[in-house]
């Protein structure tokens, strides 16, 4: 990842570090040129082949500018993604219109966490089933044995909960994430921890579904697609 591949030209004022997902973060004074043409190089598979996308955010917005020379050379996509506050009381108005009857939505097992497949899984956030029981929780709705729709923590720090959401696609727009979101959300109520949603622009699913779950948009800002190595175009 990128943390690994340009550490050795990170001077004091530059940071960088990556999540096991792999968004990396990067922070500090985009105008060091010695980095900036490490990350090209990183970025275009010159340092080593990336055998896995990569995704960016940056900060402060200097970095923009630094980030878009690698748009224009199709190097990079860029994207939006929306930040979102919980606000109990949305949550509630809609919670209490919804009929729950038609599902049972049950803790995930555990030996089922990371055989769950998609994009979205515990297995991309966790090292281990035992790990994740551990620091974290998970709902499903179970069809004929296997889990179709679960929530669950995708990362947790201090009293803040990052929900994640896989459905099984045959099941899309049946309300089963809903459902298990709001397993998820009164479990972080019962245990006095802030459920946290983040998600792309561009996902209009995720977004409509974080509203109606009573998050409200707090924060726009771009991010980047880096395709892994052999996708950069020549």
């Amino acid at each position: 990842m990128l943390k690994s591949s340009l550490i050795r030209s990170c001077p004091s004022e530059l940071e960088c570090d990556s999540h096991s997902y792999g968004m990396t973060y990067l922070c500090g004074d985009s105008s060091n040129e010695l980095f900036n043409s490490e990350l090209y190089n990183y970025f275009t598979g010159n340092s080593y082949p990336r055998e896995k996308d990569e995704w960016i955010q940056a900060f402060p917005r200097d970095w923009d500018i630094v980030m878009n020379r690698f748009i224009e050379k199709q190097i990079a996509i860029q994207y939006s993604r929306l930040n979102f506050m919980f606000e109990a009381k949305r949550f509630y108005e809609n919670y209490g219109q919804v009929d729950k009857s038609q599902y049972e939505v049950i803790p995930t097992p555990k030996n089922m966490l990371f055989e769950i497949s998609g994009s979205v899984v515990p297995k991309d956030y966790w090292k281990t089933p035992e790990q994740f029981v551990g620091m974290a929780q998970a709902y499903s709705i179970m069809i004929d044995g296997k889990p179709v729709s679960t929530a669950f923590t995708s990362a947790r720090h201090d009293d803040k909960l990052e929900i994640g959401i896989e459905t099984v696609k045959a099941y899309h727009g049946k309300g089963l994430a809903y459902l298990v979101c709001a397993k998820l959300i009164e479990y972080c109520l019962c245990n006095n921890l802030e459920p946290i949603w983040s998600c792309r622009l561009e996902n209009t699913g995720s977004v409509n579904l974080a509203k109606k779950l009573g998050f409200v948009e707090t924060l726009r800002m771009p991010y980047y697609h880096i395709p892994k190595s052999n996708n950069i175009p020549t």
